[in-house]
C-alpha cells in the first residue's frame, strides 16, 4: 500500500529523528551533511509519513571530489545517499525523494543530475535505468573507487561504482 509521504529540506530538528528512523549509521551521514546544506553547497530532502521520517537524500551542487566526474561532468549536481527505511521500500517513497530532488534541481537552473552507484546494488541500478538515468560514454566513470563522500567522516562509498547521468528535462515513466 502506497501512503503519501511529504517531502521537504531537513532543518537541525528533524536531525535526532533519524537515529530511530533511519537507523545510527543513517543518521550520521545527513548529520555530516548538515552543514554543508547551511553553507548553501547543498540539500537534504527527508521524506515523512505520519509517525515521522521515511528517507532521506543529499542533493550537491558543490564541486566533486573525484577528478573523472570534474573533468567531464563539472558544474552537475549529484545526489547522494537515497536512503528509505526498510519496511518502507517498494512503496514509491524513493522515487518520490528522486522527484522532488530532481524538481528542486530544476528550479535552481540546472539542466542535468548525476549520482554514483555501487556495482552490487542491481536493484538501485535497475531503478535509476528505468527511470531514464544513462551510464556517459566516458570510460573513466565506470568502476570508481571509493572516495570520501562531501562532508564525510571517514566514510567512503564501500564498493566499485559508476556514474549515471539523466537529463532533468527527460520524459520518465509514470512515477506511479
Amino acid at each position: 500500500m502506497r501512503v503519501p509521504v511529504k517531502i521537504r529540506a531537513a532543518n537541525r530538528d528533524d536531525l535526532e529523528s533519524l537515529i530511530g528512523a533511519l537507523g545510527p549509521d543513517h543518521h550520521e551521514f545527513f548529520a555530516g551533511r548538515y552543514p554543508l546544506q547551511e553553507k548553501g553547497l547543498g540539500e537534504i530532502l527527508l521524506a515523512f509519513e505520519d509517525d515521522g521520517p521515511v528517507g532521506g537524500v543529499f542533493l550537491s551542487w558543490d564541486l566533486a571530489t573525484e577528478p573523472e566526474i570534474r573533468r567531464h561532468l563539472a558544474g552537475v549536481p549529484m545526489i547522494f545517499h537515497l536512503h528509505v527505511a526498510p519496511a518502507r521500500r517498494h512503496h514509491g517513497v524513493g522515487r518520490a525523494l528522486l522527484r522532488q530532488a530532481e524538481a528542486n534541481l530544476r528550479a535552481r537552473g540546472h539542466e542535468q543530475v548525476l549520482l554514483g552507484v555501487d556495482k552490487s546494488n542491481r536493484v538501485a541500478r535497475d531503478l535509476y535505468l528505468w527511470l531514464g538515468y544513462v551510464q556517459p560514454a566516458e570510460p573513466d566513470l565506470r568502476d570508481l573507487r571509493a572516495t570520501p563522500e562531501p562532508g564525510a567522516r571517514d566514510h567512503a562509498v564501500g564498493d566499485t561504482y559508476d556514474i549515471l547521468v539523466a537529463d532533468l528535462d527527460r520524459t520518465v515513466p509514470l512515477w506511479s
